[in-house]
């Protein structure tokens, strides 16, 4: 669990590397959670020039648009990125290291509420088997606007936030209405915290009752 390869170490494929399909593939990027400037919408796309020149385009009549510092910001901070940073080989190294920490983290605090994660390989979330948990019969039994029909995975959060204080997110919504039963036992938890953060979620935690 606690190897790096699970967050990426070993590389990412860009699918415009494979055979045939640079001329065919637009790589969509984005700084927001890379350089923590999420809500500025800006990024970058790379391809090639007659697909490029269709984005620009069509970029003036989207609905919002990038402030011009923060694109020139950001073609400073890729040049920088890649050199060595905090005793790192580069600051996506350093990166990488301290969320594998923190979803090791996170991880623990899970299972010390008996709630075991699913392997994570990217990203910043972790989901969580919570089945050998059982909600109250109270929070079944609710009903809400956004859930007319109460899930278990949807009580669980409700209970969660409302009595220890842990916000997470229900899985069934991502899943067709005809298959929700198959998220029912699986709930999202965020790592992208402060070590504080994620001392008080064990803490939160390890208070949950279990069977």
């Amino acid at each position: 669990e606690g190897d790096a390869g699970s967050l990426g170490s070993e590389g990412h494929v860009h699918f415009a590397k494979l055979d045939g399909m640079w001329d065919r593939t637009l790589t969509v990027s984005s700084a927001g959670k890379t350089f923590s400037v999420t809500g500025w919408q800006v990024g970058w796309i790379i391809g090639p020039s007659r697909m490029v020149k269709d984005v620009q385009t069509m970029l003036p009549f989207v609905q919002f648009c990038a402030s011009t510092p923060m694109q020139e910001a950001l073609v400073s901070v890729l040049k920088h990125a890649d050199k060595p940073y905090r005793g790192e080989a580069s600051y996506y190294d350093w990166l990488r290291k301290g969320y594998v920490a923190k979803r090791d983290a996170l991880a623990a605090a899970l299972r010390s509420a008996g709630i075991e994660p699913m392997k994570s390989q990217g990203g910043f979330f972790l989901v969580g088997d919570t089945s050998k948990l059982t909600v109250p019969d109270k929070y079944m039994q609710e009903t809400t606007t956004a859930m007319p029909s109460m899930t278990r995975d949807w009580a669980l959060c409700r209970w969660f936030a409302l009595e220890h204080g842990i916000v997470a997110i229900p899985c069934s919504p991502f899943y067709s209405p005809e298959n929700r039963e198959l998220g029912k036992d699986l709930v999202r938890f965020a790592f992208c915290k402060t070590d504080d953060t994620l001392q008080e979620a064990y803490e939160a935690f390890a208070k949950i009752p279990q069977d």
